[in-house]
């Protein structure tokens, strides 16, 4: 992989711990499943390898990087990609099956950041929901 290509990936999987983060503690409780989520979530979908991941996560990628770096970074990515991080930003809302009004607030942030139509935004829920479903398949029984 090229210099340009691991920077480009890096600044992906950054703008997704980011938002995956903020998302994570809006409800003021981070459960290791949310922290697990996020992890799977940037290889299996966003197909982003280990290393990229590690390197995203070091203090001089994400650690003084606030909320405002996080939407204009996703601003700029292309829409697939804004898609797919907001389905795995509900996903993480949706994994204690309830969301609290600070997630609401960071959805819909991210989504005008994005530049979702309603029915974009809806399709992110019902992936995300399925996906949150398939880490937590014991919650259902709970319902």
């Amino acid at each position: 992989m090229s210099d340009e290509a691991m920077k480009t990936e890096i600044k992906l999987a950054t703008t997704w711990f980011l938002a995956a983060r903020t998302m994570a503690v809006a409800d003021g409780n981070v459960p290791k499943v949310k922290e697990a989520a996020a992890g799977l979530y940037a290889r299996a979908i966003l197909e982003l390898s280990e290393q990229v991941c590690v390197e995203a996560k070091q203090k001089h990628n994400i650690g003084d990087l606030r909320v405002e770096d996080c939407l204009a970074s996703v601003r700029t990515l292309p829409r697939e990609l804004g898609e797919k991080i907001m389905t795995g930003v509900m996903m993480i809302a949706y994994a204690n099956r309830e969301m609290h009004p600070l997630e609401v607030r960071w959805a819909s942030m991210l989504a005008s950041a994005i530049e979702l139509s309603e029915e974009d935004f809806q399709r992110c829920c019902v992936g995300a929901r399925v996906i949150a479903t398939m880490l937590n398949p014991s919650s259902e029984e709970s319902a």
